[in-house]
């Protein structure tokens, strides 16, 4: 058995182990002191992170809100469009089909008693002007009978006052004899030129 004594003075030796123990505190409170470090740096990083990532989700929030905005605003567009190309159409149709009626209803204002229809026909032509195009004009051709002449002309000058009606021609007209009529009926053919739209407004 072997036993190791220490030979050195008691005050040496005292010495000597006080500097070892200021060794280890030093050691010991560096090492503490970079565990504060590390986890102040932890901590601010997470911190950081943990605000980025707010930040993230706010900003996809926003982008969401973004595209849902954009979604309904692109529905919307289409839901006018629609509705523009219906109030168009609804438009385009009373363009075509006013002259129409004005001209009927100036037919019905401007017959005499002694005049009647076989038929009337009429062709609206080009109420608005397409691009490149200029408008054309809409006809109607009258065929009919009467009594006397003069009453047909009377009648082709009562459609030449319509506001619908630009020209009128000459009648065309020739006597028949029909055996369920005692005297001789006056067959007529007469021909009209109508007004588009913006004619009529002008006239008004």
């Amino acid at each position: 058995m072997k036993v190791k004594l220490d030979l050195r003075p008691r005050s040496l030796v005292e010495k000597q182990s006080k500097k070892v123990n200021i060794a280890r505190i030093l050691i010991v409170a560096l090492f503490v002191a970079f565990l504060m470090v590390a986890g102040a740096t932890f901590a601010l990083s997470f911190m950081k992170v943990r605000g980025m990532d707010a930040e993230i989700a706010m900003l996809n929030d926003q982008v969401a809100l973004q595209k849902a905005q954009s979604l309904k605003l692109g529905n919307e567009i289409k839901r006018l469009g629609e509705t523009e190309k219906m109030y168009l159409d609804a438009l385009a149709l009373l363009q075509e089909e006013l002259p129409a009626l004005e001209f009927l209803e100036s037919v019905e204002r401007s017959l005499p008693e002694g005049v009647w229809l076989a038929s009337l026909a009429m062709d609206a032509g080009r109420v608005t002007a397409e691009k490149g195009k200029q408008p054309v004009p809409g006809k109607a051709t009258i065929r009919g009978g009467a009594y006397v002449e003069n009453d047909v002309v009377h009648f082709a000058k009562g459609l030449q006052d319509a506001p619908v009606v630009s020209a009128v021609d000459f009648p065309v007209t020739s006597r028949v004899e029909r055996e369920d009529e005692p005297v001789a009926i006056v067959d007529f053919t007469l021909s009209c030129t109508l007004r588009n739209m913006e004619g009529l407004r002008v006239e008004e």
